[in-house]
This record gives C-alpha cells, structure tokens and sequence, in this order.
C-alpha cells in the first residue's frame, strides 16, 4: 500500500503493507504519556459515519483498517457507544477491551462471545440499566455503574475507566457519544479518515449541541485510494516533538522511506 506524509515535513512516501505497514504507522501515531483520550471515525466527504448498509465498513479501505488496529494497539481500552454496538456489529478488539457506554442498557444484537475471558468487556451504565445489561449479554460483561447520565456527562466515563487503570482510551464513536467527548472538553487528539465518498443518508459525525472546537493539523496521511488520514491536537501540542514529526531514521532501514524535495504530482 502507498502512503504519502504530507503533514508535518518533511514529505515520505512509502509502499508498504503488513508488519512494515503498521511499524512506520506507529512512528507516528504513538501516544505521548499514559492519560490520553484519542477519537477515532471514518467519514464520507460529507460527514457521515455510515454507508448505505449502516456501517462504516462501507467507507473504509486503504490503510484505514490497519491503521484501527494499530491504534487500538497504542491504548488501554476501546470506548463505543451502544448503539455502534447495535448498528456495527461490535466484536471484542484482539488487543485491547472493549467498554461499552450505555444509559438504558439496551445491547441487543449484539455478537460477544458468552465465555469472554474476565475484563474483555466492560460495560459503563448507571445502577438502573444493569439488570437490562445482564438479561443481553449475561455474565459475560464486567460492569462499571456510573452514577449519573453518562451522554449527559461523559466524564463520568473517563473517570470511571481511568479509576479502573485504563488511561489511555481510544473512543470509536458513534456521533453522539463522540460529540458529547467534544463538547466537555475531553478530547486530546481527533483521528479522522476522510473517504473520498458522498452518501446519504448516514449517521452524522456531529449530534446535538457541540460549540465551535478549533483543531490543530498535526499530520495528514494520504494512501493510494485518495483516503485522507488527518491527525487534529485539542489543547496544547504535545510535549516534545509529535510522533509524525519522528526521523527516518527511527524507523526499520526496510520502509525503503523515500523524501523528496517536493510533493510529486499525484
């Protein structure tokens, strides 16, 4: 697979696929401490989450999926919304738990496993959703009761997980649920694959009342399916220099990373 690096510089342009793949992509999207919370969704061009199935599988292709898998990797927990989990058809990440965020405790259709290993899936509702919860998808669950609405205040979410020692979270949507992370302020860094598709209907990518949120480009990869893989920071940049901005040299001699002095016509 072709990748080019346009954001920062210098430009790269690499052909890999496979563990060399997921090795440069690494370089540049590794975490910078041990409390981060990461968005990461895949959009049509104009903002929707899902295609004509409703899911998202039909936007994606290029280096999207290896790319999920990597920062799934990078973390300690996967965040979802329960409608995802309704609408995509969720399994349990290979390298990472899933938690699942819920007020009326409603998984139904969902596909776990009834003989997860402890701590796989953990479930995040308040006390009065967690028999609903049980009655869906049994005791394989871990439950986490949060106390109090927690779409109406997502930070209920990231405390309780990160009072169960999972800091470094990655959240996969859907719009509400990422929206509401946005709104709060919550959100250190937004990954954003961009599809070159337009498709409607779909899931937006924003729901509700979300205030005007200035992002900062902190790198943009571009694969030969004209997919857009955008790193935007919230806050302040991250301390030292970013992961994208990592040398060539930090990377396996077999990349074969190529940086011309300027941008080749497409």
């Amino acid at each position: 697979m072709r990748v080019r690096r346009l954001v920062p510089d210098p430009f790269e342009e690499v052909d890999l696929d496979g563990e060399a793949l997921e090795g440069w992509l690494h370089g540049r999207y590794d975490l910078p401490g041990e409390r981060w919370l990461r968005l990461n969704l895949i959009s049509a061009l104009g903002g929707q989450l899902t295609g004509p199935s409703g899911s998202s599988n039909d936007l994606a292709a290029g280096i999207d999926r290896p790319l999920l898998k990597l920062l799934r990797s990078l973390c300690d927990v996967v965040l979802v919304g329960a409608a995802s989990v309704r609408a995509e058809g969720y399994t349990i990440p290979r390298r990472a738990p899933l938690a699942v965020a819920t007020v009326s405790g409603d998984l139904d259709g969902h596909v776990f496993p009834p003989d997860l290993p402890p701590g796989r899936l953990l479930v995040l509702c308040p006390p009065e959703a967690e028999e609903r919860v049980r009655s869906s998808v049994g005791r394989a669950a871990e439950l986490l009761p949060i106390d109090g609405d927690p779409m109406a205040e997502p930070q209920l979410l990231t405390a309780a997980l990160r009072d169960h020692g999972l800091g470094r979270i990655v959240c996969e949507g859907g719009g509400a649920l990422a929206s509401r992370l946005i709104a709060a302020g919550l959100v250190d860094e937004f990954c954003h694959s961009l599809a070159p598709v337009v498709v409607s209907p779909g899931a937006p990518l924003t729901v509700g009342n979300v205030p005007l949120t200035t992002g900062r480009l902190d790198g943009l990869l571009l694969d030969e399916t004209d997919r857009l893989y955008a790193r935007w920071g919230f806050g302040s940049p991250r301390d030292g220099s970013a992961p994208a901005a990592a040398s060539a040299a930090s990377s396996p001699a077999s990349h074969a990373v190529t940086a011309p002095s300027q941008r080749p016509a497409s």
